[in-house]
Protein backbone atom coordinates (compact mmCIF):
# COMPACT_ATOMS: atom_id res chain seq x y z
CA UNK A 1 0.00 0.00 0.00
CA UNK A 2 1.87 3.04 -1.24
CA UNK A 3 -0.59 5.89 -1.37
CA UNK A 4 1.01 9.13 -0.26
CA UNK A 5 0.34 10.57 3.15
CA UNK A 6 1.34 14.22 3.16
CA UNK A 7 2.82 15.67 6.37
CA UNK A 8 0.19 18.40 6.43
CA UNK A 9 -3.30 17.26 5.64
CA UNK A 10 -5.23 19.12 3.01
CA UNK A 11 -8.28 21.00 4.10
CA UNK A 12 -11.63 19.35 3.91
CA UNK A 13 -12.36 21.23 0.72
CA UNK A 14 -10.01 18.76 -1.02
CA UNK A 15 -12.41 15.94 -0.23
CA UNK A 16 -14.53 14.56 -3.04
CA UNK A 17 -17.99 16.00 -3.11
CA UNK A 18 -20.63 13.45 -2.34
CA UNK A 19 -22.85 12.82 -5.34
CA UNK A 20 -26.35 14.25 -5.26
CA UNK A 21 -28.84 11.61 -4.25
CA UNK A 22 -32.50 11.14 -3.56
CA UNK A 23 -33.97 11.57 -0.11
CA UNK A 24 -36.03 8.69 1.25
CA UNK A 25 -39.61 9.25 2.40
CA UNK A 26 -38.35 9.03 6.00
CA UNK A 27 -36.29 12.19 5.42
CA UNK A 28 -32.98 10.31 5.54
CA UNK A 29 -30.56 10.24 2.58
CA UNK A 30 -31.20 7.23 0.38
CA UNK A 31 -27.60 6.08 0.91
CA UNK A 32 -28.33 5.59 4.63
CA UNK A 33 -31.45 3.55 3.87
CA UNK A 34 -29.61 1.29 1.41
CA UNK A 35 -26.65 0.88 3.80
CA UNK A 36 -29.02 -0.10 6.62
CA UNK A 37 -30.81 -2.66 4.45
CA UNK A 38 -27.47 -4.09 3.39
CA UNK A 39 -26.47 -4.32 7.06
CA UNK A 40 -29.63 -6.27 7.90
CA UNK A 41 -29.21 -8.98 5.26
CA UNK A 42 -25.45 -9.09 5.70
CA UNK A 43 -25.87 -9.62 9.46
CA UNK A 44 -28.42 -12.37 8.90
CA UNK A 45 -25.76 -14.11 6.82
CA UNK A 46 -22.66 -13.65 8.99
CA UNK A 47 -24.47 -14.39 12.28
CA UNK A 48 -24.77 -17.92 10.90
CA UNK A 49 -21.58 -18.36 8.89
CA UNK A 50 -19.03 -16.96 11.38
CA UNK A 51 -20.83 -16.98 14.72
CA UNK A 52 -22.85 -19.23 17.06
CA UNK A 53 -24.29 -21.76 14.55
CA UNK A 54 -20.90 -22.54 13.01
CA UNK A 55 -19.28 -22.75 16.47
CA UNK A 56 -21.98 -25.19 17.55
CA UNK A 57 -21.52 -27.26 14.38
CA UNK A 58 -17.77 -27.41 14.97
CA UNK A 59 -18.39 -28.44 18.58
CA UNK A 60 -20.79 -31.14 17.39
CA UNK A 61 -18.01 -32.56 15.20
CA UNK A 62 -15.66 -32.66 18.21
CA UNK A 63 -13.71 -29.37 17.96
CA UNK A 64 -11.69 -28.49 21.09
CA UNK A 65 -11.23 -25.00 22.55
CA UNK A 66 -8.07 -24.34 20.52
CA UNK A 67 -9.80 -25.13 17.22
CA UNK A 68 -12.78 -23.01 18.23
CA UNK A 69 -10.34 -20.20 18.91
CA UNK A 70 -8.75 -20.65 15.49
CA UNK A 71 -12.15 -20.61 13.76
CA UNK A 72 -13.08 -17.44 15.61
CA UNK A 73 -9.70 -15.86 14.84
CA UNK A 74 -9.88 -16.34 11.08
CA UNK A 75 -12.08 -13.32 10.49
CA UNK A 76 -10.00 -10.72 12.34
CA UNK A 77 -6.62 -12.19 11.32
CA UNK A 78 -7.45 -12.00 7.62
CA UNK A 79 -8.08 -8.28 7.97
CA UNK A 80 -4.29 -7.84 7.69
CA UNK A 81 -4.79 -7.98 3.91
CA UNK A 82 -6.45 -4.57 4.08
CA UNK A 83 -2.92 -3.12 4.17
CA UNK A 84 -1.92 -4.08 0.60
CA UNK A 85 -5.51 -3.68 -0.61
CA UNK A 86 -5.74 -0.03 0.51
CA UNK A 87 -3.40 0.98 -2.33
CA UNK A 88 -6.00 -0.11 -4.90
CA UNK A 89 -9.12 1.39 -3.32
CA UNK A 90 -8.89 4.79 -5.02
CA UNK A 91 -8.17 3.13 -8.38
CA UNK A 92 -11.09 0.74 -8.49
CA UNK A 93 -13.64 2.46 -6.26
CA UNK A 94 -15.10 1.47 -2.93
CA UNK A 95 -18.29 -0.08 -4.27
CA UNK A 96 -16.54 -2.27 -6.83
CA UNK A 97 -14.20 -3.59 -4.14
CA UNK A 98 -17.06 -4.43 -1.79
CA UNK A 99 -19.19 -6.07 -4.48
CA UNK A 100 -16.28 -8.22 -5.64
CA UNK A 101 -15.51 -9.39 -2.13
CA UNK A 102 -19.02 -9.98 -0.90
CA UNK A 103 -19.97 -11.78 -4.12
CA UNK A 104 -16.91 -14.06 -4.08
CA UNK A 105 -17.18 -15.02 -0.43
CA UNK A 106 -20.73 -16.26 -1.03
CA UNK A 107 -19.20 -19.22 -2.91
CA UNK A 108 -17.57 -20.38 0.32
CA UNK A 109 -20.85 -20.10 2.28
CA UNK A 110 -22.69 -22.35 -0.18
CA UNK A 111 -19.75 -24.79 -0.21
CA UNK A 112 -19.84 -24.89 3.60
CA UNK A 113 -23.54 -25.77 3.52
CA UNK A 114 -22.86 -29.20 2.04
CA UNK A 115 -20.06 -30.23 4.41
CA UNK A 116 -22.44 -31.74 7.03
CA UNK A 117 -23.84 -34.14 4.39
CA UNK A 118 -20.48 -35.57 3.34
CA UNK A 119 -19.83 -39.22 4.20
CA UNK A 120 -16.41 -38.58 5.73
CA UNK A 121 -14.99 -38.53 9.23
CA UNK A 122 -15.46 -35.63 11.64
CA UNK A 123 -11.78 -34.75 11.25
CA UNK A 124 -12.24 -34.30 7.50
CA UNK A 125 -15.42 -32.27 8.00
CA UNK A 126 -13.61 -29.94 10.40
CA UNK A 127 -10.73 -29.63 7.91
CA UNK A 128 -13.11 -28.69 5.11
CA UNK A 129 -15.00 -26.31 7.39
CA UNK A 130 -11.79 -24.48 8.34
CA UNK A 131 -10.79 -24.38 4.63
CA UNK A 132 -14.08 -22.77 3.61
CA UNK A 133 -13.93 -20.31 6.51
CA UNK A 134 -10.34 -19.44 5.59
CA UNK A 135 -11.35 -18.64 2.00
CA UNK A 136 -14.42 -16.72 3.16
CA UNK A 137 -12.45 -14.60 5.60
CA UNK A 138 -9.51 -14.06 3.24
CA UNK A 139 -11.78 -12.52 0.60
CA UNK A 140 -13.53 -10.47 3.23
CA UNK A 141 -10.21 -9.30 4.66
CA UNK A 142 -8.96 -8.10 1.28
CA UNK A 143 -12.09 -6.14 0.37
CA UNK A 144 -13.65 -4.97 3.65
CA UNK A 145 -11.16 -2.11 3.94
CA UNK A 146 -13.34 -0.18 1.51
CA UNK A 147 -16.27 0.05 3.93
CA UNK A 148 -15.18 2.64 6.50
CA UNK A 149 -13.61 5.09 4.01
CA UNK A 150 -16.70 4.71 1.82
CA UNK A 151 -19.29 5.48 4.48
CA UNK A 152 -17.10 8.25 5.90
CA UNK A 153 -17.38 9.98 2.52
CA UNK A 154 -21.07 9.39 1.80
CA UNK A 155 -22.50 9.89 5.32
CA UNK A 156 -22.48 13.58 6.39
CA UNK A 157 -20.82 14.22 9.76
CA UNK A 158 -24.05 15.41 11.37
CA UNK A 159 -25.67 12.04 10.50
CA UNK A 160 -22.85 9.75 11.60
CA UNK A 161 -23.96 9.02 15.14
CA UNK A 162 -27.52 8.27 14.03
CA UNK A 163 -26.33 6.30 11.02
CA UNK A 164 -24.00 4.12 13.10
CA UNK A 165 -26.73 3.58 15.66
CA UNK A 166 -29.27 2.65 12.95
CA UNK A 167 -26.65 0.40 11.39
CA UNK A 168 -26.32 -1.49 14.68
CA UNK A 169 -30.11 -1.66 14.98
CA UNK A 170 -30.49 -3.18 11.53
CA UNK A 171 -27.59 -5.54 12.23
CA UNK A 172 -29.45 -6.56 15.38
CA UNK A 173 -32.61 -7.29 13.41
CA UNK A 174 -30.62 -9.43 10.99
CA UNK A 175 -28.83 -11.29 13.80
CA UNK A 176 -32.13 -11.84 15.59
CA UNK A 177 -33.61 -13.36 12.45
CA UNK A 178 -30.57 -15.59 12.04
CA UNK A 179 -30.72 -16.84 15.62
CA UNK A 180 -34.47 -17.49 15.51
CA UNK A 181 -34.11 -19.42 12.24
CA UNK A 182 -31.11 -21.34 13.59
CA UNK A 183 -32.82 -22.16 16.90
CA UNK A 184 -35.88 -23.51 15.08
CA UNK A 185 -33.87 -25.40 12.46
CA UNK A 186 -31.53 -26.96 15.04
CA UNK A 187 -34.28 -27.97 17.44
CA UNK A 188 -33.74 -31.17 19.39
CA UNK A 189 -31.00 -32.47 21.64
CA UNK A 190 -28.78 -33.69 18.76
CA UNK A 191 -29.36 -31.83 15.46
CA UNK A 192 -28.91 -33.89 12.30
CA UNK A 193 -26.60 -33.04 9.41
CA UNK A 194 -29.37 -31.78 7.13
CA UNK A 195 -30.44 -29.29 9.80
CA UNK A 196 -27.01 -27.65 9.80
CA UNK A 197 -27.03 -27.67 5.99
CA UNK A 198 -30.35 -25.82 5.97
CA UNK A 199 -29.04 -23.15 8.33
CA UNK A 200 -25.92 -22.55 6.22
CA UNK A 201 -28.03 -22.31 3.05
CA UNK A 202 -30.08 -19.54 4.68
CA UNK A 203 -26.79 -17.70 5.25
CA UNK A 204 -25.87 -17.91 1.56
CA UNK A 205 -29.29 -16.74 0.40
CA UNK A 206 -29.24 -13.78 2.79
CA UNK A 207 -25.77 -12.79 1.54
CA UNK A 208 -27.05 -12.83 -2.03
CA UNK A 209 -29.93 -10.49 -1.13
CA UNK A 210 -27.52 -8.10 0.64
CA UNK A 211 -25.68 -7.52 -2.64
CA UNK A 212 -28.79 -5.89 -4.12
CA UNK A 213 -28.66 -3.07 -1.57
CA UNK A 214 -24.87 -2.80 -1.66
CA UNK A 215 -25.05 -2.18 -5.41
CA UNK A 216 -27.56 0.65 -4.92
CA UNK A 217 -25.26 2.69 -2.65
CA UNK A 218 -23.53 5.62 -4.39
CA UNK A 219 -19.86 5.20 -5.18
CA UNK A 220 -17.30 7.91 -4.43
CA UNK A 221 -14.36 8.88 -6.61
CA UNK A 222 -11.15 9.69 -4.78
CA UNK A 223 -9.43 13.01 -5.55
CA UNK A 224 -6.84 12.84 -8.33
CA UNK A 225 -4.01 13.65 -5.89
CA UNK A 226 -4.88 10.55 -3.81
CA UNK A 227 -5.06 8.29 -6.85
CA UNK A 228 -1.90 9.47 -8.52
CA UNK A 229 0.44 10.15 -5.61
CA UNK A 230 3.28 7.73 -4.97
CA UNK A 231 4.99 9.13 -1.89
CA UNK A 232 6.16 6.88 0.90
CA UNK A 233 3.56 6.06 3.55
CA UNK A 234 4.83 7.28 6.98
CA UNK A 235 3.59 4.30 9.00
CA UNK A 236 5.49 5.16 12.18
CA UNK A 237 4.24 8.76 12.25
CA UNK A 238 0.69 7.54 11.60
CA UNK A 239 0.89 4.97 14.39
CA UNK A 240 2.04 7.51 16.99
CA UNK A 241 -0.28 10.31 15.92
CA UNK A 242 -1.62 11.02 19.40
CA UNK A 243 -5.43 10.79 18.98
CA UNK A 244 -4.99 7.68 16.82
CA UNK A 245 -2.60 5.96 19.26
CA UNK A 246 -4.72 6.62 22.35
CA UNK A 247 -7.83 5.21 20.71
CA UNK A 248 -5.83 2.24 19.44
CA UNK A 249 -4.67 1.30 22.95
CA UNK A 250 -8.25 1.37 24.22
CA UNK A 251 -9.28 -0.91 21.38
CA UNK A 252 -6.54 -3.38 22.23
CA UNK A 253 -7.98 -3.75 25.74
CA UNK A 254 -11.45 -4.21 24.28
CA UNK A 255 -10.34 -6.71 21.63
CA UNK A 256 -8.36 -8.80 24.11
CA UNK A 257 -11.60 -9.36 26.03
CA UNK A 258 -14.24 -9.39 23.28
CA UNK A 259 -12.11 -11.48 20.93
CA UNK A 260 -12.83 -14.66 22.90
CA UNK A 261 -15.76 -13.89 25.17
CA UNK A 262 -18.70 -14.78 22.85
CA UNK A 263 -17.28 -18.11 21.67
CA UNK A 264 -16.08 -19.31 25.08
CA UNK A 265 -19.36 -18.33 26.70
CA UNK A 266 -21.01 -20.70 24.18
CA UNK A 267 -18.47 -23.42 25.05
CA UNK A 268 -19.04 -22.84 28.78
CA UNK A 269 -22.81 -23.14 28.44
CA UNK A 270 -22.57 -26.30 26.31
CA UNK A 271 -19.76 -28.17 28.08
CA UNK A 272 -20.14 -27.09 31.74
CA UNK A 273 -23.82 -26.16 32.03
CA UNK A 274 -25.01 -28.77 29.52
CA UNK A 275 -27.37 -26.62 27.45
CA UNK A 276 -28.38 -27.90 24.00
CA UNK A 277 -27.66 -26.03 20.75
CA UNK A 278 -31.21 -24.68 20.42
CA UNK A 279 -31.23 -23.68 24.11
CA UNK A 280 -27.99 -21.69 23.74
CA UNK A 281 -29.21 -20.02 20.55
CA UNK A 282 -32.48 -19.15 22.24
CA UNK A 283 -30.72 -17.49 25.18
CA UNK A 284 -28.28 -15.65 22.90
CA UNK A 285 -31.28 -13.92 21.32
CA UNK A 286 -31.22 -11.66 24.38
CA UNK A 287 -27.86 -10.35 23.19
CA UNK A 288 -29.55 -9.28 19.96
CA UNK A 289 -32.35 -7.67 21.97
CA UNK A 290 -29.63 -5.63 23.72
CA UNK A 291 -28.17 -4.72 20.33
CA UNK A 292 -31.56 -3.50 19.11
CA UNK A 293 -32.29 -1.49 22.26
CA UNK A 294 -28.92 0.26 22.12
CA UNK A 295 -29.13 0.66 18.34
CA UNK A 296 -32.42 2.48 18.69
CA UNK A 297 -31.19 5.22 21.03
CA UNK A 298 -27.43 5.32 21.53
CA UNK A 299 -26.55 7.24 18.35
CA UNK A 300 -28.58 10.34 19.21
CA UNK A 301 -27.21 10.35 22.75
CA UNK A 302 -23.62 10.16 21.50
CA UNK A 303 -24.23 12.96 18.99
CA UNK A 304 -25.18 15.18 21.95
CA UNK A 305 -22.77 14.02 24.68
CA UNK A 306 -19.67 13.01 22.71
CA UNK A 307 -17.84 9.72 22.41
CA UNK A 308 -15.78 9.45 25.59
CA UNK A 309 -18.73 9.13 27.97
CA UNK A 310 -20.22 6.31 25.91
CA UNK A 311 -16.87 4.54 25.61
CA UNK A 312 -16.49 4.68 29.39
CA UNK A 313 -19.98 3.29 29.85
CA UNK A 314 -19.25 0.41 27.47
CA UNK A 315 -16.03 -0.49 29.29
CA UNK A 316 -17.81 -0.32 32.66
CA UNK A 317 -20.44 -2.76 31.33
CA UNK A 318 -17.63 -5.01 30.11
CA UNK A 319 -16.23 -5.12 33.65
CA UNK A 320 -19.69 -5.98 35.02
CA UNK A 321 -20.38 -8.65 32.39
CA UNK A 322 -17.00 -10.35 32.82
CA UNK A 323 -17.48 -10.33 36.58
CA UNK A 324 -20.95 -11.81 36.12
CA UNK A 325 -19.65 -14.73 34.06
CA UNK A 326 -16.88 -15.21 36.64
CA UNK A 327 -19.49 -15.51 39.39
CA UNK A 328 -21.19 -18.26 37.39
CA UNK A 329 -17.95 -20.02 36.47
CA UNK A 330 -16.65 -19.95 40.06
CA UNK A 331 -19.96 -21.28 41.44
CA UNK A 332 -20.51 -18.18 43.59
CA UNK A 333 -23.83 -17.62 41.82
CA UNK A 334 -26.36 -20.11 40.57
CA UNK A 335 -26.55 -20.68 36.82
CA UNK A 336 -30.14 -19.84 35.95
CA UNK A 337 -31.70 -18.96 32.63
CA UNK A 338 -32.70 -15.49 33.81
CA UNK A 339 -29.11 -14.73 34.86
CA UNK A 340 -27.66 -16.00 31.58
CA UNK A 341 -30.25 -14.05 29.59
CA UNK A 342 -29.42 -10.90 31.56
CA UNK A 343 -25.70 -11.28 30.85
CA UNK A 344 -26.41 -11.79 27.16
CA UNK A 345 -28.61 -8.67 27.16
CA UNK A 346 -25.80 -6.63 28.74
CA UNK A 347 -23.33 -8.00 26.16
CA UNK A 348 -25.52 -6.66 23.37
CA UNK A 349 -25.91 -3.24 25.01
CA UNK A 350 -22.20 -2.80 25.68
CA UNK A 351 -21.10 -4.03 22.26
CA UNK A 352 -23.29 -1.57 20.35
CA UNK A 353 -22.41 1.31 22.68
CA UNK A 354 -18.72 0.64 22.18
CA UNK A 355 -18.96 0.06 18.42
CA UNK A 356 -20.93 3.23 17.70
CA UNK A 357 -18.89 5.55 19.93
CA UNK A 358 -15.59 3.93 18.89
CA UNK A 359 -16.32 4.18 15.15
CA UNK A 360 -17.48 7.77 15.54
CA UNK A 361 -14.32 8.60 17.50
CA UNK A 362 -12.26 6.90 14.80
CA UNK A 363 -13.93 8.95 12.06
CA UNK A 364 -13.27 12.11 14.07
CA UNK A 365 -9.53 11.49 14.51
CA UNK A 366 -8.75 10.24 10.98
CA UNK A 367 -7.36 13.04 8.77
CA UNK A 368 -8.43 13.32 5.14
CA UNK A 369 -4.95 12.77 3.71
CA UNK A 370 -4.10 9.12 4.16
CA UNK A 371 -7.56 8.21 5.42
CA UNK A 372 -7.58 4.83 3.63
CA UNK A 373 -4.24 3.98 5.23
CA UNK A 374 -5.20 5.21 8.69
CA UNK A 375 -8.35 3.10 8.60
CA UNK A 376 -6.45 0.08 7.28
CA UNK A 377 -3.69 0.40 9.89
CA UNK A 378 -6.19 0.79 12.72
CA UNK A 379 -8.37 -2.08 11.52
CA UNK A 380 -5.44 -4.45 10.95
CA UNK A 381 -3.90 -3.87 14.39
CA UNK A 382 -7.18 -4.23 16.26
CA UNK A 383 -8.21 -7.28 14.27
CA UNK A 384 -4.85 -8.95 14.86
CA UNK A 385 -5.63 -8.60 18.55
CA UNK A 386 -9.17 -9.90 17.97
CA UNK A 387 -7.70 -12.84 16.08
CA UNK A 388 -4.90 -13.75 18.45
CA UNK A 389 -7.07 -13.40 21.56
CA UNK A 390 -9.36 -16.44 21.00
CA UNK A 391 -6.41 -18.61 19.92
CA UNK A 392 -4.37 -17.76 23.01
CA UNK A 393 -7.35 -18.05 25.35
CA UNK A 394 -8.30 -21.35 23.71
CA UNK A 395 -4.80 -22.73 24.24
CA UNK A 396 -4.93 -21.56 27.85
CA UNK A 397 -8.29 -23.24 28.43
CA UNK A 398 -7.09 -26.52 26.90
CA UNK A 399 -3.87 -26.34 28.92
CA UNK A 400 -5.76 -25.87 32.20
CA UNK A 401 -8.10 -28.67 31.15
CA UNK A 402 -9.81 -30.40 34.07
CA UNK A 403 -7.73 -28.67 36.79
CA UNK A 404 -9.81 -27.40 39.72
CA UNK A 405 -9.10 -25.85 43.10
CA UNK A 406 -11.43 -24.58 45.81
CA UNK A 407 -10.53 -21.51 47.86
CA UNK A 408 -13.28 -20.87 50.37
CA UNK A 409 -16.52 -20.47 48.40
CA UNK A 410 -14.69 -19.91 45.10
CA UNK A 411 -14.19 -22.78 42.66
CA UNK A 412 -11.15 -22.09 40.50
CA UNK A 413 -11.30 -23.93 37.19
CA UNK A 414 -10.43 -23.11 33.60
CA UNK A 415 -13.53 -20.99 33.02
CA UNK A 416 -13.42 -19.07 36.31
CA UNK A 417 -9.73 -18.28 35.65
CA UNK A 418 -10.59 -17.13 32.11
CA UNK A 419 -13.49 -14.88 33.20
CA UNK A 420 -11.39 -13.40 36.02
CA UNK A 421 -8.68 -12.42 33.52
CA UNK A 422 -11.35 -10.84 31.30
CA UNK A 423 -12.61 -8.73 34.21
CA UNK A 424 -9.05 -7.57 34.97
CA UNK A 425 -8.36 -6.51 31.36
CA UNK A 426 -11.71 -4.72 31.14
CA UNK A 427 -10.88 -2.79 34.32
CA UNK A 428 -7.55 -1.69 32.80
CA UNK A 429 -9.39 -0.52 29.69
CA UNK A 430 -11.85 1.46 31.78
CA UNK A 431 -8.94 3.25 33.49
CA UNK A 432 -7.47 4.16 30.07
CA UNK A 433 -10.62 6.08 29.03
CA UNK A 434 -9.24 9.18 30.77
CA UNK A 435 -6.54 9.42 28.07
CA UNK A 436 -9.11 10.12 25.34
CA UNK A 437 -10.44 13.51 24.29
CA UNK A 438 -13.59 14.34 22.37
CA UNK A 439 -12.84 16.45 19.33
CA UNK A 440 -14.42 19.91 19.29
CA UNK A 441 -17.31 20.01 16.88
CA UNK A 442 -15.72 22.04 14.07
CA UNK A 443 -17.17 22.74 10.62
CA UNK A 444 -16.05 20.03 8.22
CA UNK A 445 -13.89 22.41 6.17
CA UNK A 446 -11.82 23.28 9.25
CA UNK A 447 -10.88 19.71 10.16
CA UNK A 448 -7.19 19.11 9.49
CA UNK A 449 -4.29 17.10 10.84
CA UNK A 450 -1.82 19.27 12.81
CA UNK A 451 1.51 19.17 11.02
CA UNK A 452 3.42 18.97 14.30
CA UNK A 453 1.97 15.58 15.15
CA UNK A 454 2.54 13.58 11.98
Amino acid sequence: MSLAIEPVAASRTDAPAAPAEAVHASGLPQSIIDANRFALWNALSWQISISSPVWLYAKTEGANATLLGIITALLPLMVIFQIPAAHYLPRFGYRKFMLAGWGTRNFFIFAMAFIPLLAVSSAWKLTLLVTCLTGFNFVRGVTSGAWLPWITEIIPEQWRGRFLSRDQLFCGIGCLGALVISAIALGGDRPLSWQFMLVFLVSGIAQTVSLIYLKRMPDVTAPEKLRASGHRVPWKEMLFYRPFFRLLVLNLFWCAVWGGLPVFVVAFLKVVVGYSESHILGLSIFQIVGVMIAGYCVGRVIDRTGNRLALGGAMAMMVAVSTGWWLLGSRLAGIGQVTVAGLYLAMGLMNVTFNVSNTRQMMDCMPLMGRNHFFALFTVITNLCLGLAPILWGVMLDTIGGWQRTAGPVSWNRYSVYFALMAGLATAGLAWIGQLRDRPRLPAREQRLPSAEV
